[in-house]
């Protein structure tokens, strides 16, 4: 995905400023994307799948600091910010690279992803991505996606724009940075609706799958691998 290499290492130094105010409730989305992960296990081996800048591994860590993590990232310069952010940490390990066309070598106990699977084109590529994460994890493990999602009706898309661009509004975001911000997801963003993330889940083998959270166009869902 080169052309979205180019964007994401543009957008890395502004990211942590512009998602907080672009993406309503977005600590509170994450918090429960983290708060999913069973407390069985105290050390688990975690994968961040499109890390970004880190904040998912920062919050991971700092309710499993005995953790082992790696963050998978196709942006140079949102891994660099990321080991900047979790300096303090020892056991991280990075990589740079296209998790779409990448074999997942490791097992794992925990994948988490957080606004980047939306960037898969289409849902039979989005479905084989979830198969080679249900692959990555050992027996037991889970997995969890916070992410953007697409209405299930016509009515319900129109709602979740209005509802985005009124909390956009109220976190300060002018109506020039919201024409540019919505540019931006038109370019980039491919979503499908959190009844087809359900469906792919399933036909890939996935487990006690659940919606942990949601606020009209972000969810956070996943399953267990058993």
């Amino acid at each position: 995905m080169p052309d979205l290499k180019k964007h994401f290492n543009k957008e890395a130094e502004a990211f942590d400023e512009q998602v907080q105010k672009n993406i309503p409730c977005y600590n509170e989305m994450l918090t429960a994307l983290i708060n999913a992960i069973p407390d069985n296990n105290k050390n688990p081996k975690i994968l961040d799948l499109g890390c970004g800048t880190g904040n998912i591994t920062q919050k991971a860590l700092t309710r499993f600091p005995d953790a082992e993590v790696t963050c998978l990232d196709l942006s140079e310069n949102m891994i660099e910010i990321a080991k900047d952010k979790l300096s303090d940490y020892e056991k991280i390990g990075y990589i740079v690279g296209d998790f779409t066309q990448m074999q997942i070598e490791t097992k794992y106990d925990v994948i988490l992803s957080s606004l980047a699977l939306h960037h898969i084109p289409n849902d039979e590529k989005k479905e084989a991505m979830y198969k080679d994460i249900y692959e990555a994890l050992e027996k037991d493990g889970v997995f969890y996606n916070a992410d953007v999602i697409k209405a299930n009706s016509n009515y319900n898309e129109e709602l979740n724009n209005k509802i985005a661009i009124r909390e956009m509004k109220e976190n300060g975001v002018t109506d020039e940075e919201i024409t540019e911000h919505k540019g931006k997801r038109d370019a980039n963003d491919i979503p499908t609706t959190l009844i087809n993330h359900i469906k792919m889940l399933e036909n890939v083998g996935f487990e006690e799958i659940d919606v942990i959270w949601k606020h009209y166009s972000n969810a956070v869902y996943g399953g267990t691998k058993k």
